[in-house]
């Protein structure tokens, strides 16, 4: 699997680098079953203090306790990562995740891991469409192609939406850079 590693950005809380993975997935992710993971009230109350009054904050998710696709497993090894938990997440049209940082409570807990261990990287499948928005650390990224893909540390703000018409989808890969 062709990586490509581009950026590597050191910030005061971690860091964050971007890349490109030449896609070698297909589009069966589409057919699967995928649910709503409920946000916490207290996030909730911060994200409407700053203003967000939308009806969904965020979109729905399969992980890999109710089954990924066979092509996830052979990613995270290929970007250097162990111990990986993967997500596709679907954002519909309004779908938004206002600036946050991950909790990996689940993570933590599954794997047995602390939180400075943890990295999250979070690939694109698709190629951008209008509408499609990804931000890291303050940085706003559009005009992606298929495989992009961003690798934070847990304490990066990061923020997603999708106001236009199609589907965002996006494979997120959690791990440790260590065994």
């Amino acid at each position: 699997m062709l990586i490509e590693w581009q950026d590597h950005v050191q910030l005061d809380n971690g860091w964050y680098k971007t890349g490109h993975i030449e896609p070698t997935w297909n589009t069966d992710y589409k057919g699967l079953e995928y649910r709503k993971q409920p946000i916490k009230q207290d996030e909730i109350d911060v994200w409407r203090d700053q203003g967000y009054y939308n009806q969904s904050y965020s979109g729905v998710m399969r992980d890999s306790r109710a089954g990924v696709p066979e092509w996830c497993d052979a990613i995270g090894p290929a970007l250097g990562m162990y111990n990986c938990g993967y997500v596709i997440y679907c954002m519909s049209t309004l779908d938004i995740m206002p600036t946050h940082v991950d909790h990996f409570e689940t993570y933590e807990r599954i794997f047995n891991k602390q939180r400075s261990e943890i990295v999250r990287t979070l690939i694109v499948l698709e190629d951008w469409k209008p509408g499609h928005y990804l931000e890291v650390a303050g940085k706003g990224y559009i005009n992606w192609s298929a495989g992009d893909f961003v690798q934070w540390t847990p304490e990066v703000p990061h923020a997603a939406s999708n106001i236009g018409r199609d589907p965002r989808w996006t494979l997120q890969v959690t791990g440790t850079l260590e065994p």
